[in-house]
């Protein structure tokens, strides 16, 4: 059997906060389905999860080599597009992680960032 990595597919809302069409809005959710669907059905789906809209969330960082915990209100992170949710699943190469990715969100409101991810088991 060949060896499969696990992949996380980071879906980020690309859209400037716009909400989505009618028919866009079920082209996605059929994205969705589809990779459900498909890496279910392989066994190869570890977690699926779609997050909290930004503004509810809090977030931690660390000051000065670890001396001060920062717990701030709200998505202080810098970036452009916020994490709306993701998709862990093993894949046997990065190219079937891509193509799982581009099913997940085929009207580019959605940019999805793919990652391999490293086990660390204690």
């Amino acid at each position: 059997m060949t060896e499969r990595a696990t992949y996380a597919l980071l879906i980020y809302d690309a859209s400037g906060g716009e909400p989505l069409d009618a028919a866009e809005n079920r082209r996605v959710l059929n994205g969705h389905r589809a990779v459900q669907r498909a890496a279910g059905a392989a066994d190869a789906l570890h977690a699926v999860a779609r997050l909290g809209d930004p503004g509810a969330e809090t977030t931690r960082t660390v000051r000065k080599k670890g001396e001060v915990h920062l717990v701030t209100d709200g998505p202080f992170v810098e970036t452009k597009e916020w994490l709306v949710g993701f998709y862990l699943v093993d894949c046997a190469d990065e190219t079937e992680a891509i193509e799982h990715a581009k099913r997940i969100c085929p009207t580019g409101a959605h940019a999805i960032e793919v990652r391999l991810v490293t086990w660390h088991r204690a």
